[in-house]
């Protein structure tokens, strides 16, 4: 595969690579190059680097959501749990005057997971889907209950209302569980859609029927023959379960009219949906879900006057949005919880420890210490006085395996003021697929040819910033920011998130797209005696004749 070699700009490679794709695999390390040629290289400049436990994370409002049960074999297992705001499709609906949920109504809630169709069937045959987005093994099953929850979510503050409310990962034990109403609400018979939930990648194909249930052919008659049923309406694959009709009859269908009236008294009337994971034998299977897409149909009979004609059927729909918050509960492997407790910031870690949710990430100082206290490192202001052009610099970060199952990317940021490089600004290189963006910027897992769980490095450009550190002229914006290291999950998503512990963390916030990882990764630091594997700041650069 042919090299390019980026040794004085990176603009034609962007204009050439945007729009590109290529296996994530191997394309970091031909994007990025080593072919550096008639440039002065140096790889021994003072860094430490180490691992930094996050604590509770803000986890309220995340562009995606965690539900299930994940079991790494070196980071330990990760439970997630939701709790959501409900709204109105359509506020003050005119239910009828006289109604009732009947035996041959339903009410069922669909959440879509994120999926491609690779077959599209032919007839009344089912197209197939394929998953993504899962987590563990797609035939792992978890135990799976949904309750009604008593506590509303706010939009801000209680004592700052200026401010923007912040829920935490561990909130469900104090502020939703001990404010759960009633008994669960997906009581089905079907083990599928509780106490043997499994993540499906089937569609889900909804046939026309009468008011009897019985199914339709193409020309309105009864039909038992299953080929000619009409299809009324195909979803993707996703979250199919049937609810408690008696709790939605009472809840919404013989509500006061006054409680529909707007979707701000809906929420205050309805506080939301709890869905509430536990582990049962065998194997288990975690999603990466985008709630705000699902929603609940409440199939009902009414009529709108007094008149003796029988009851209509008659559908309404309630969407899963407003207010949401995840909440994970780790139980840590315990060379894992060893390393976090053992973290050394002063000389640096042998290894680096990096994982999602309510897990770690890594903090970098680079160029060594200050030795005559003028407020630049020693190694920074050689560099300056050299008057040296910054033609290109990396991290290479390689990974060690130990059982865990490596995230795919990691995110290189300013973690002095949260905020992301230059490096990642300026690369607009984009891929077909978006987990593939910002190719030039890095960061993208390599593998092993032949075998794709064996991860071997990260590799991320920082060339910007550190021409900026060298060259730049703006003394507000040229310092020598300590660099923040998180797996990503979203690399288009650079916003931050806030920490419960801001103290013990040693920052405020970590990228949101950290949040929403459940992944995780070890990578060599600067602490190693393996020279071939140590983590190295290396520039290439040109000295003024």
């Amino acid at each position: 595969m042919k090299k390019i070699a980026l040794n004085c700009t990176l603009l034609v490679a962007v204009l050439l690579l945007n729009s590109c794709d290529k296996d994530f695999n191997s394309l970091g390390s031909d994007v990025i190059g080593d072919d550096h040629f008639g440039l002065e290289r140096r790889d021994d400049f003072s860094l430490v680097s180490y691992t930094k436990g996050t604590g509770s994370v803000q986890s309220n409002n995340l562009p995606s959501n965690m539900l299930g049960i994940y079991d790494d074999s070196f980071f330990g297992e990760t439970k997630a749990s939701f709790v959501t705001q409900l709204t109105l499709a359509a506020v003050n609906p005119d239910l009828g005057i006289e109604r009732a949920i009947q035996a041959n109504d339903s009410v069922f809630l669909y959440v879509p997971y994120t999926s491609t169709k690779t077959v599209t069937g032919e007839g009344i045959e089912p197209n197939t889907y394929e998953l993504s987005s899962i987590f563990g093994d797609e035939n792992g099953t978890f135990d799976l209950k949904i309750f009604e929850s008593g506590y509303f979510l706010r939009d801000f503050d209680a004592v700052d209302p200026s401010i923007r409310q912040r829920y935490y990962s561990d909130q469900n034990t104090t502020l939703i569980e001990p404010n759960l109403i009633g008994s669960q609400l997906n009581d089905s018979s079907e083990p599928l859609e509780n106490t043997g939930f499994k993540f499906s990648n089937e569609e889900i194909i909804i046939y026309k029927t009468n008011e009897n249930g019985e199914f339709l052919n193409s020309s309105g008659q009864v039909t038992t023959d299953l080929t000619k049923r009409v299809i009324k309406e195909r979803l993707a694959p996703g979250m199919w379960i049937n609810l408690n009709k008696t709790f939605f009859e009472n809840k919404i269908i013989n509500a006061n009219q006054s409680d529909l009236l707007n979707n701000n008294i809906f929420k205050e009337y309805f506080k939301g949906l709890y869905f509430q994971v536990t582990e049962t034998s065998g194997v288990n299977a975690l999603a990466l879900l985008d709630f705000t897409k699902g929603y609940i149909t409440i199939q009902y009979h009414a009529k709108d006057e007094e008149t003796t004609d029988p009851l209509e059927k008659k559908s309404l729909k309630i969407n899963l949005s407003g207010n949401t918050v995840n909440f994970y509960e780790n139980t840590f492997g315990s060379n894992y919880a060893t390393a976090l407790t053992n973290s050394n910031s002063t000389t640096g870690d042998e290894l680096l420890y990096l994982k999602g949710n309510n897990g770690s990430v890594v903090f970098i100082d680079l160029f060594g210490p200050d030795i005559d206290s003028n407020n630049v490192p020693d190694e920074l202001e050689e560099l300056r006085n050299d008057n040296v052009l910054i033609n290109d610099a990396f991290l290479t970060f390689y990974v060690k395996n130990d059982g865990q199952k490596n995230a795919k990317r990691i995110y290189l940021y300013d973690a002095t003021n949260n905020v992301s490089l230059l490096d990642y600004v300026y690369d607009t290189s984009t891929a077909s697929d978006p987990k593939n963006n910002k190719l030039l910027f890095g960061g993208i897992l390599e593998v092993e040819e032949d075998n794709e769980d064996l991860g071997v490095k990260f590799k991320v450009r920082l060339r910007y910033h550190i021409d900026n550190i060298v060259n730049g002229q703006n003394d507000n914006t040229n310092k020598n920011v300590r660099l923040g290291l998180s797996v990503t999950e979203n690399i288009a998503n650079s916003s931050t998130y806030n920490v419960f512990d801001a103290v013990a963390f040693s920052n405020e916030k970590l990228p949101v797209a950290s949040v929403i990882s459940p992944l995780g990764t070890i990578v060599y630091g600067n602490n190693t005696i393996d020279e071939s594997k140590k983590l190295k700041l290396e520039i290439y650069y040109t000295k003024p004749n």
